[in-house]
């Protein structure tokens, strides 16, 4: 008998949708974040408030905090694989949200 029987249509929509952005082997956990900076030169455009922007990633790893600063080339990039790392762990709360609710079935 095909297990996949049992599993309901949009369960298996879950399960592929979730194969394809897996399949793309780039996604990234973290927290997104802009600050602006200055430099210090005197003649920058920072010294007269427009202020430098910088994105960075930050993630906790074994219980601490670790952050870098990506660089703009990577900004769309990192942009991107964070949103498929969110996407996965949406599509993974709702496999989990039906095994919960299918716990005691028999098989």
């Amino acid at each position: 008998m095909d297990h996949r029987n049992h599993i309901p249509e949009n369960l298996r929509k879950v399960y592929s949708q979730l194969h394809q952005l897996i399949d793309k082997k780039q996604f990234i956990r973290g927290t997104l974040f802009y600050l602006k900076n200055t430099c210090g030169k005197k003649n920058c455009r920072c010294a007269k408030g427009e202020r430098h922007v910088s994105l960075y990633i930050q993630q906790s790893l074994n219980g601490k905090l670790r952050t870098t600063l990506i660089p703009k080339v990577n900004w769309d990039k990192i942009k991107e694989m964070n949103k498929r790392y969110r996407e996965i762990q949406k599509l993974l709360e709702a496999i989990s949200a039906y095994q919960w609710e299918h716990i005691k079935d028999k098989d």
